[in-house]
């Protein structure tokens, strides 16, 4: 059976200081480490929320200035498709403006040639005339 002596109450004083030594040295400073430990590690996860957001803040400014840039992209490939069409119809139609001149020209210069041709041969056209009713009579035409 348990004996209630001096013994016991030594053995209750010496637990009592065992745990106030052990809270002092032990304890104390373990607790301390965890607490430290604790707030680093919330420390470096609001760290890594903020770095997040920050990534997201700059991944999205990156985004829209690629879109701002196609978009900037797309309007200088339709105002050179615009010019180029523009330039393209306004050769077009200074060729032909040039094809029609020319085309008058030539006209014009056989318009001339035929002019010629016939003064040139407006004096044989009476003989010519009469050479050829002769040999369509077949007799000699006066």
């Amino acid at each position: 059976m348990i004996e209630i002596n001096w013994s016991m109450f030594l053995q209750m004083a010496n637990f009592f200081l065992l745990i106030f030594i052990l809270n002092i040295v032990l304890y104390k400073p373990l607790l301390k480490i965890l607490d430290e430990r604790d707030k680093k590690i919330s420390e470096t996860q609001q760290k890594t929320k903020d770095f997040q957001e920050e990534t997201e803040k700059i991944i999205n400014a990156y985004n829209e200035r690629i879109q701002q840039a196609k978009i900037e992209a797309m309007t200088i490939k339709n105002n050179a498709k615009k010019e180029a069409t523009e330039k393209a119809n306004i050769i077009i139609e200074e060729s032909r403006k040039e094809a029609e001149r020319h085309l008058t020209e030539v006209k014009n210069q056989i318009t001339k040639e035929i002019e010629a041709a016939r003064r040139e041969l407006e004096p044989e056209l009476d003989k010519m005339a009469i050479t050829i009713a002769e040999q369509v009579l077949g007799r000699k035409v006066a």
